[in-house]
C-alpha cells in the first residue's frame, strides 16, 4: 500500500474480521476485503470521514459492557498494556470514547503523508 497501515487500520481490520490477528507494524495488516469494506463510498480510498465513521462503530463494538469506555480487559486481545496506557490519556485506567477517537484519528493523520485525507491501497 502506497501509505502504510498503522496500529488503527489494524484495529479496523480486525474489528471487521475477529478471526485475524492484529498484524501490528505491518502495512499488510489489512485485506482488500476489509480496505473495501472501510471504503464505503467505493472512491478506492478511506477518506477521513469514512474512517471516523467505522471508528465510531468500533468503539461501540469494543465497549461489550456499554459503559461508554474501554477497560484493558474489553481490548486486550487487541492492544497490548502499553498501546492501552498510550491512549489512556487522563491515566484513569479507562479509555473514553474521545480518547479512543483521538488516538485513531492521529493515526490516520500520521498515515496520510500527503494530507489530502485519504488513505489508498
Amino acid at each position: 500500500m502506497k501509505k502504510s497501515l498503522s496500529f488503527s487500520l489494524a484495529l479496523a481490520a480486525l474489528v471487521t474480521a475477529p478471526v485475524l490477528a492484529l498484524a501490528q507494524g505491518d502495512p499488510k495488516g489489512m485485506t482488500w476485503e476489509q480496505f473495501n469494506a472501510l471504503d464505503k463510498d467505493g472512491s478506492g480510498t478511506i477518506s477521513e470521514g469514512e474512517y471516523y465513521q467505522f471508528m465510531e462503530g468500533a468503539f461501540i463494538e469494543l465497549d461489550t459492557n456499554r459503559n461508554s469506555s474501554l477497560s484493558s480487559d474489553e481490548t486486550a486481545h487487541i492492544l497490548t498494556p502499553e498501546q492501552f496506557n498510550q491512549m489512556d490519556a487522563n491515566g484513569d485506567g479507562r479509555v473514553n470514547r474521545q480518547e479512543f477517537l483521538d488516538q485513531v484519528m492521529a493515526d490516520f493523520h500520521r498515515h496520510d503523508s500527503d494530507g489530502d485525507k485519504q488513505l489508498r491501497p
